[in-house]
């Protein structure tokens, strides 16, 4: 129980678990790609309405920015069932992306150090109160977007995505090697439309060939929600840093490629009057190591 009295507009219970969901949720591997905007403060202003946070302003910019997720974990089918109970799968992988603003808590804003956008990126901010007003989560996990939805408040829809990730597995078959090497520095992901998967919403190309990263530890970054009960947050937290690459000044026309599809998703029209015109600022990518190798057989010299 807390020693000091609460404060009368301060929640004093906690988000209900809803059944067959456990807390925390460990991811067993992760391959991510975020890419940073800054924009005109007058273009995010009408899109948090009834969120209880404010944009976040660094200098004269608002942050924008989407972040694709794949991740893989492991799966208990529950304590002491028969195994007529079990589940088919011990694991399952789940693919998201999520359209953000960066934003804190109304109210908030004097308790957070007056940073740059580059050190919050770097993880100077250690409030942990800035961070991230989702505005659409496309996911691929019927699982994950219900749960999403009840327990986190996402603004999460189901659909599919066309990916191709850098890879410890790259398809080698006529590649060269510096061909290879480049295909291992560049994000591609592409979301679809949920009602006609013939159509797509956005693609995104994201190449950091030949660039320097920098460690970013942002981590944990703050994720904010609007559930049925009122405006909720939690953490998400990644064990080691982010590769953050700063493209400002190194050709950004040329290192993040954004196509919109024909898909009338009000993702796209929002990524559009958020997005058009402007320069993506830093990417941020993580990839988890392998942890298990099967190498090229060998033939056995016969006895």
């Amino acid at each position: 129980m807390p020693s000091t009295p609460r404060r009368p507009d301060t929640p004093n219970r906690l988000p209900a678990l809803p059944p067959g969901v456990a807390s925390p949720f460990h991811y067993a591997s992760l391959s991510s790609c975020m890419v940073h905007y800054l924009v005109d403060p007058v273009r995010v202003m009408d899109l948090f309405k009834g969120s209880g946070l404010r944009p976040a302003i660094f200098g004269d910019g608002a942050s924008v920015s989407y972040g694709f997720h794949v991740h893989s974990a492991f799966r208990s089918a529950g304590l002491n069932l028969p195994p007529e109970q079990w589940s088919p799968s011990a694991a399952g992988i789940v693919q998201e992306l999520e359209l953000s603003i960066v934003a804190c808590p109304e109210g908030r804003g004097d308790e957070i150090p007056d940073i740059t956008f580059d050190q919050w990126l770097m993880g100077d901010e250690q409030t942990k109160l800035l961070g991230n007003h989702r505005l659409f989560m496309p996911c691929d996990d019927p699982a994950a977007v219900a749960v999403g939805r009840e327990l986190f408040g996402d603004p999460v829809f189901k659909t599919g995505f066309l990916v191709n990730l850098p890879a410890p597995n790259p398809v080698r078959d006529g590649m060269a090697a510096a061909a290879e090497i480049e295909w291992m520095q560049t994000w591609g992901f592409r979301v679809n439309d949920p009602d006609d998967p013939a159509e797509f919403i956005f693609t995104a190309l994201i190449d950091t060939t030949g660039l320097a990263p920098l460690p970013g530890m942002i981590s944990p970054v703050s994720r904010y929600g609007v559930s049925a009960a009122g405006p909720v947050g939690c953490r998400w937290s990644v064990t080691r840093p982010f590769d953050t690459f700063f493209i400002a000044d190194a050709g950004p026309a040329d290192r993040v490629r954004l196509t919109y599809g024909a898909s009338p998703h009000p993702m796209g029209i929002v990524m559009r009057d958020l997005l058009e015109g402007t320069p993506a600022y830093a990417i941020q990518t993580f990839q988890s190591d392998p942890v298990a190798v099967r190498n090229r057989p060998y033939f056995l010299k016969p006895v």
